[in-house]
């Protein structure tokens, strides 16, 4: 298992508060154990308050551990959907395998975290720990446990490779699910103008029957597996129960140990017994994790030699690029050749279709020319680092997102950005908000230039706004301008618009047309 050693070691999972609060929840077990043989057998009702006692601290010790892995979870899932979100920006892959990364792999580890990852905590924590207090108590006993414990993992290995070759199977033919899904979902109005949706939906039902057969060959193999793991531990504990039984009878064994013994006997099993429930899930992690490796190590098509500095504000030269979106086979831009100029206003123009929308997320580094090359002064954007790159770029599109949150972290992006000048921001486009501090419902036009003040705040060399002002009546449009205006000194700005006044105010317009075929 070094797979997961590595993964455990990388995100810290096993920490120092787990493991103590594993061995004490193990501590409190066998005191709430002794207190109850103290109970039984002598019948004194002043053993009853200690025996509940440590009854609902190992209640509260399980919880905390609980709610430590749930945030560990969170923390971990949130990284790692970082990390490929930098790395979708230097490859193409499938809708398939994207899906299928962003959202079934992330959910396999976080059962993995709440199910899997305690269990594996507990295994060497509290076993010695058991396993020493029962030698305590009667020697014989303790040997049984010791023998019968390697069992459940032997069965465990044995059926591990068949489930683990099932597991990756489903989890191929679910991303060929999520694929043909979002292809048929993307293309559903060609389908319905050329009545083409009942084949698409027969190609969509038999993918769905494909997965769905092989993600129950994968579950009849974990029910078949916790059956045979609880019917094992169960025998183990009617060993021990029958072996103390005769022990009492014929009169070689106290009643108290016995007592104690039977007590903890399940509780020496129990995590095993969950490692049974939760071992298809340990599958699924595993392949989840060998998934997510083979993904972020692999090859980016940039050049080895970056370059960290860039001086601004850059000019942005096009060399013949051309862009094909995937699957399709017509390029949404061809052999494009331009020069924007530096510490300019850069207006590009156009018909719909003919590409600037397309353009202006090329010239943001969201997408990757198919053809031709992109220089910033003079040198080629891919030898520049991409996270640099980013730091120096502001891009607006043509509908700004505003999240579900607070106004103030919306223009602040969770308090990423300097806000100091905010106020004065909101002054000069009439955006007047009572409470920053409250999520409020904007129209249109206010979430058009809330994303406008969200660029202005980043401060970066360069601006890319795709159609700013749609939407906005003449009056804030000119306003709206003349804050572009004052802070285009010192910034390269390039704006896709066909709005007269946004055209008036260039430096240098563009005129895009639509690619012929």
């Amino acid at each position: 298992m070094i797979y997961l050693k590595k993964f455990f070691e990388e995100h810290k999972i096993i920490s120092i508060e787990i493991v103590v609060c594993k061995a004490i929840e193990s501590f409190f077990i066998l005191l709430c154990a002794k207190f109850l043989t103290d109970l039984i057998s002598t019948m004194n009702p002043e053993f009853f308050p200690p025996a509940i006692l440590f009854f609902v601290l190992k209640f509260f010790a399980g919880m905390f551990e609980e709610r430590k892995f749930s945030v560990l979870s969170v923390e971990v899932q949130k990284s790692l959907r970082k990390k490929i979100h930098e790395k979708l920006f230097d490859r193409e892959m499938s809708g398939g395998e994207l899906f299928t990364i962003l959202f079934d792999t992330m959910k396999t580890l976080d059962d993995f975290f709440v199910k899997v990852a305690p269990n594996l905590v507990a295994l060497p924590i509290l076993l010695p720990i058991f396993l020493a207090a029962a030698a305590v108590k009667d020697f014989t006993t303790a040997i049984i446990l010791l023998v019968t414990l390697p069992i459940a993992p032997l069965l465990l290995y044995l059926t591990g490779k068949a489930t683990a070759e099932k597991n990756s199977r489903a989890l191929s033919e679910l991303q060929k699910l999520n694929g043909e899904f979002k292809e048929i979902l993307s293309a559903t109005v060609t389908l319905k103008i050329f009545d083409r949706i009942n084949p698409a939906a027969k190609k969509l039902k038999a993918a769905s029957k494909k997965s769905s057969a092989a993600t129950l060959d994968v579950l009849k193999f974990a029910f078949v597996s916790s059956f045979m793991l609880e019917l094992l531990t169960t025998l183990s504990i009617a060993l021990v129960a029958v072996t103390l039984g005769l022990r009492l009878v014929s009169g070689n064994a106290e009643f108290e140990s016995a007592l104690f013994l039977l007590l903890i006997t399940p509780e020496f099993f129990a995590p095993i017994r969950r490692a049974g429930t939760a071992f298809h899930i340990l599958i699924s992690a595993k392949e989840s994790i060998e998934r997510l490796k083979k993904f972020f190590a692999e090859e980016s098509p940039e050049s080895p030699e970056k370059i960290e500095k860039l001086l601004v504000p850059p000019e942005i030269s096009l060399e013949k690029v051309s862009f094909v979106y995937p699957q399709k086979k017509s390029p949404a831009l061809r052999e494009i050749s331009v020069k924007f100029p530096a510490g300019k206003i850069s207006c590009i123009v156009g018909e719909s279709g003919s590409g600037k929308t397309t353009l202006l997320k090329i010239l943001a580094g969201l997408y990757l020319p198919t053809d031709g090359e992109i220089f910033f002064n003079d040198l080629p954007a891919k030898k520049f680092r991409r996270e640099s790159l980013f730091e120096k770029i502001a891009y607006m599109p043509q509908s700004p997102h505003l999240f579900d949150t607070s106004l103030e972290e919306n223009f602040s992006f969770f308090n990423l950005l300097d806000d100091k000048n905010l106020p004065e921001l909101l002054k000069s486009l009439d955006l007047n908000f009572p409470d920053l501090s409250a999520k409020q419902k904007l129209s249109r036009g206010q979430i058009q230039r809330s994303g406008f003040i969200r660029v202005l705040l980043k401060d970066k060399s360069i601006l890319i706004l795709d159609e700013p002002t749609a939407g906005l009546d003449e009056i804030t449009e000119k306003k709206f301008l003349k804050l572009l205006k004052d802070f285009s000194l010192r910034r390269t700005v390039i704006i896709a618009s066909h709005r007269r006044p946004v055209i008036e105010i260039a430096d240098f317009v563009v005129n895009l047309e639509v690619a012929e075929f």
